[in-house]
């Protein structure tokens, strides 16, 4: 057992003075996300609003109690407390934001999305006390490409990012030369391959992405093949996106000539379902106890994390469901990944 651990998981830390900022800073917080759809126009991208009401936050205690609870565990988990941390695609922020609440000493927050860098940005000084540059930064770019120096941080997060990558080996190595000997790399990602439940919603949101003729992935590949290949008929074209499909970049165009000078693609997609431009995954599915040996080739000592569940803020019988599988999670922590879709783990990198 580690270090800032008991038993049941992660043990708490502040108290006093520092309990204290830290619950004005999350009354602020959680003040905000309960402001009417105007105010938060007035400040913030309307994608926000979107995505939070998606995820029933907006002006709901409960779950914003949730993620507050949540933030705190992670926080616990990568034991953040005076160290500097970074947060790979970070969104909107909260995550990170809620891991320097906590007490981390420096949070950077990551994310390629520039509306979402500005609101992480806006929330960092909305809270109360704000937070200054020096604990939270929110960054625009890709954490892994920036090449910041090796040994920069104690603890590494990627939430809901890492079954999107392109070269997943390389992005467990790319944290594991960030950390600091002894550093901690926290993943959780919802498409664990083991949740059966959540595997059609999935696989048919793959198929959306692919469908004829409007689907995004195709349309991306069709206007990259008639852009390289103007004299193409319509009906060629189209052959040449279903041939092609999962592709990415180069594979394409060459798939292409290889279907106009033989009439068969010979090059087969490690993944059908991929976006032709980058490469990038839509949902790659993960089977946590793989993900567990690419950890150890990465020179991460991988620990598979008890799911997740919320205490003291449902309605009875609903919270005593939730206990129960705290209860038997907590202790049997190979069966989350069968009855919860979010798959959590830590690798700690060897000193």
């Amino acid at each position: 057992m580690t270090s800032g651990t008991t038993a049941r998981g992660p043990a708490p830390t502040r108290e006093g003075a520092a309990g204290d900022l830290v619950s004005r800073r999350l009354a602020s917080l959680r003040a905000i996300l309960m402001q009417p759809d105007s105010a938060l126009r007035e400040k913030l991208p309307e994608y926000f609003l979107v995505y939070y009401k998606h995820l029933n936050i907006l002006r709901n205690p409960a779950r914003i109690e949730h993620i507050f609870q949540k933030g705190r565990e992670m926080f616990e988990y990568l034991e953040a407390e005076g160290k500097d941390v970074l947060d790979l695609g970070a969104g909107f922020g909260i995550e990170a934001l809620l891991v320097s609440i906590y007490g981390a000493r420096r949070v950077l927050a990551t994310e390629i999305d520039r509306d979402m860098v500005a609101v992480g940005a806006y929330l960092a000084r909305a809270v109360d006390p704000p937070l200054p540059p020096e604990q939270f930064e929110s960054r625009y770019g890709d954490g892994i490409g920036m090449e910041l120096p090796s040994g920069s941080f104690d603890g590494v997060m990627a939430n809901c990012v890492i079954s999107h990558v392109r070269d997943l080996e390389g992005f467990l190595r790319e944290a594991n030369r960030l950390l600091r000997p002894g550093g901690i790399f926290f993943l959780s990602d919802e498409n664990n391959s083991l949740y059966l439940p959540a595997r059609s919603r999935r696989r048919r949101g793959w198929r959306e992405m692919e469908a004829e003729p409007n689907g995004p992935y195709f349309v991306a590949r069709r206007a990259l093949i008639g852009e390289h290949f103007p004299a193409l008929a319509q009906n060629q074209l189209m052959e040449a996106a279903r041939a092609t499909r999962g592709l990415v970049g180069n594979d394409v165009l060459e798939g292409t000539r290889e279907l106009l000078e033989t009439g068969a693609v010979r090059r087969k997609p490690e993944f059908r379902y991929r976006d032709p431009r980058d490469g990038q995954y839509p949902e790659r599915e993960l089977n946590p106890f793989w993900m567990m040996r690419k950890f150890t080739e990465a020179g991460l000592q991988p620990e598979l994390l008890p799911a997740f569940f919320s205490h003291g803020i449902e309605v009875h019988p609903r919270q005593w469901i939730k206990d129960a599988l705290r209860f038997f999670c907590t202790r049997w922590r190979s069966l989350s990944v069968y009855v919860w879709p979010i798959m959590r783990l830590r690798g700690r990198k060897v000193r």
